[in-house]
């Protein structure tokens, strides 16, 4: 493990105990590294949260154009390889169950948050659109078919709403998938 991963895993660790309320004493405790060292890797707590974000986030991003070619996979197929290459699926929810919180405390990190959860489900959306299984969509559906995908992704990770329906994030998107290609599937 990386010693990069090992100061975000941490921090993941006191935001799922604590969410964003915990100190940076506390974090210099668990990283067994002083505060002014602390300080110097990250100038703020605003930089902290920020840059845990950006770490949960950092394999959001694949190549739609390699999964293009693969005509074979149905979409529910292509997502299991998304969801599994993008290991932030299971941080997510950890950060994102403190969305009160984060959204009055640390606006500006709120926002970047909100805009890598509307890029996830764009991606998600893009799994649909390239698998030759799903019959072609209208430019009203393509844009409902987003809306729904973005906002469903953003409620399903604000404030603990899977975990108060005893669901989690990577099982509740399979169980949309499906329950969209029923509607869109040739």
């Amino acid at each position: 493990m990386r010693v990069d991963d090992e100061i975000y895993l941490t921090i993941l660790y006191l935001l799922e105990e604590k969410g964003p309320m915990f100190t940076t004493a506390e974090l210099a405790v668990k990283l067994k590294i002083s505060k002014r060292t602390l300080y110097k890797m990250f100038a703020s707590k605003e930089m902290i949260i920020e840059k845990v974000i950006d770490y949960i986030f950092k394999d959001l991003y694949f190549d739609s154009q390699q999964l293009i070619g693969k005509t074979y996979f149905h979409s529910g197929e292509l997502l299991q390889k998304y969801l599994g290459d993008f290991t932030g699926v299971l941080q997510v929810e950890k950060v994102t169950k403190h969305a009160r919180v984060l959204e009055k405390r640390y606006p500006q990190q709120w926002i970047k948050l909100n805009a890598y959860l509307n890029e996830l489900g764009k991606r998600l959306y893009d799994l649909f659109i390239i698998d030759p299984h799903v019959r072609i969509l209208t430019t009203a559906e393509k844009e409902v078919l987003l809306v729904m995908i973005q906002q469903t992704t953003r409620k399903f990770l604000q404030d603990n709403y899977l975990a108060t329906k005893g669901l989690n994030f990577k099982e509740a998107i399979k169980v949309l998938y499906k329950m969209i290609l029923t509607g869109i599937a040739c």
